[in-house]
C-alpha cells in the first residue's frame, strides 16, 4: 500500500501507528476462532495487549491522549480480525473517556493504571435501564466518609476479568438529571460478584455478565466527578463511544468482505469469470465493496472534524455512525455468506463468526432505533453548509 501525503492520518508518525495496528492486529490469527468455540477470552491476548504496549497505543503516552480518529483506526484492524478483541479495547477506551469528561483529580493515575494495561468494565446498563438512564435502580447512600452501593449492572463487557468497574448509581431518589453518580469499584470488593455469564450468538469470546453489588462500601473519594454528574458524564461518553462503536462495526464489515475474496479468490482468472461469466456476483461483491467504503468514510469524516475541532461529536452525528456502520456491517457480513455458499457456514469457518458478530453490533451500545430516536432530537442542529 502507497502512502499517502495527507488525508485522514497526516502526520508520517500518525501513519506509522496505523501500520502498527494493522500489524498488530494479524497477530491474533489462530484464536478468534477457537475463542470463539470455547466462550473464552485467551489470556495470551491480554498479554499480547500488553506486551506489545497496544493500551498506550490507544490512550496515549507523556500526557498527550490518543485521537478519536487513532482510536477508531486500531479498533477497526482489531474488529477486522478479531470482534471480542476490539469490544475489550473498545469497552476500555469508554470507561478511559468518562474519566477525562469527569477531571476527576484521580483521571491521572487512573489512566495511567489503563495505560500499563489494566482492564475496567463499564457499569451503567441494567435489566430495566438500558436505554432509559434516569430508570436505574442500583443505589448509593453516604454513610460517613464511604458510599454503600446496592444493586445489579446487567450486560457487562469485560465482566469477570476486569480489576475495576466504573459503576453508575442512583444518589437521589427522586428521578432526575442530577440524581445519578459515578464510582469507580474495584473488582475484589466485598460484596461484588458476577451472578452469572451471557452465553451470546455473537461476541462469544467477549466476557459479558451480571455484576452484583450487594452492599459495596467504597471510599467518597471514589467518586468520578461530582456526585449528581453521572447522567451528563454518561450521555457526553456516548457521543465519543458510538463512533468507537461504528469502528468495531467497519471492522466487521471490512474483515467480512475480505474473507470473502479469500473464498472466491480473485485470482486474474477469476476475476475474468467475475466480469464476463458471473456479472450478478461480481457486481453483488462490488455493492459489498461501496457499503464499506462508504460506511468507513462516514465514520473517519466524522472523527476527523471531531478530532479538528476539539469537540466532542454532536450526538446526531454519533449516532449516525453507530446506526450506519453496524447496519452496514450486517449487509455485507449476510451477503457475503450468501456470496461464498457451503465453505461459509462450516463450522470455524470465519465468514459465519462475522455474521454473528454483527448482529449484536446494532443493538448493543444502544440499539439502531434508538439511536434514530437520538438523531431525530438534533434535526435542528444539523446543517450541511457548514460540514
Amino acid at each position: 500500500m502507497d502512502r499517502p501525503d495527507q488525508g485522514h492520518f497526516g502526520s508520517n508518525g500518525a501513519w506509522e501507528g496505523l501500520i502498527e495496528a494493522e500489524r498488530f492486529a494479524a497477530l491474533l490469527a489462530g484464536y478468534p476462532e477457537q475463542m470463539d468455540r470455547m466462550e473464552r477470552f485467551d489470556p495470551e491476548v491480554v498479554s499480547l495487549l500488553r506486551n506489545h504496549e497496544v493500551w498506550r497505543a490507544v490512550h496515549g503516552s507523556n500526557g498527550v491522549e490518543t485521537d478519536l480518529t487513532t482510536q477508531c483506526r486500531w479498533i477497526e484492524a482489531l474488529a477486522s480480525r478479531c470482534t471480542s478483541t476490539a469490544v475489550l479495547v473498545q469497552s476500555q477506551l469508554t470507561v478511559g473517556h468518562t474519566i477525562l469528561l469527569s477531571g476527576s483529580p484521580m483521571a491521572g493515575e487512573l489512566l495511567e493504571e489503563m495505560r500499563n494495561g489494566t482492564i475496567w468494565g463499564w457499569g451503567l446498563t441494567e435489566a430495566e435501564a438500558g436505554s432509559d438512564i434516569l430508570s436505574m435502580k442500583t443505589t448509593a447512600h453516604q454513610e460517613g466518609s464511604e458510599y454503600v452501593i446496592r444493586g445489579s449492572k446487567r450486560f457487562i463487557s469485560n465482566a469477570g476479568i476486569a480489576t475495576r468497574y466504573l459503576v453508575f448509581a442512583r444518589t437521589k431518589a427522586e428521578r432526575g438529571s442530577k440524581s445519578i453518580s459515578a464510582f469507580v469499584v474495584p473488582s475484589d470488593s466485598l460484596g461484588l460478584s458476577i451472578a452469572r455469564y451471557e452465553h451470546k450468538m455473537g461476541l462469544r469470546a467477549s466476557p459479558t455478565g451480571d455484576v452484583v453489588l450487594d452492599d459495596v462500601r467504597v471510599p467518597a473519594s471514589s467518586a468520578i466527578g461530582n456526585i449528581g454528574e453521572g447522567v451528563g458524564l454518561a450521555l457526553s461518553t456516548l457521543r465519543w463511544s458510538r463512533p468507537l462503536i461504528g469502528a468495531v462495526s467497519v471492522g466487521v464489515a471490512r474483515g467480512a468482505f475480505e474473507e470473502l475474496l479469500r473464498v472466491v479468490g480473485p485470482s486474474n482468472d477469476e476475476l475474468r469469470k467475475l466480469t464476463t461469466l458471473h456479472q450478478a456476483k461480481g457486481h453483488k461483491i462490488a455493492e459489498l465493496l461501496m457499503q464499506v467504503f462508504a460506511a468507513r468514510a462516514l465514520l473517519y469524516d466524522v472523527t476527523t472534524r471531531a478530532d479538528s475541532s476539539g469537540e466532542l461529536p454532536a450526538m446526531w452525528e454519533a449516532s449516525s455512525t453507530k446506526a450506519f456502520c453496524s447496519e452496514v456491517a450486517m449487509k455485507v457480513a449476510s451477503e457475503a455468506l450468501e456470496v461464498a455458499g457451503r465453505e461459509a457456514v462450516a463450522v470455524g469457518a470465519p465468514l459465519q463468526r462475522y455474521y454473528r458478530d454483527a448482529k449484536i453490533l446494532q443493538i448493543f451500545e444502544g440499539t439502531n432505533q434508538i439511536q434514530k430516536n437520538a438523531i431525530m432530537k438534533e434535526l435542528g442542529l444539523v446543517n450541511f453548509a457548514v460540514r
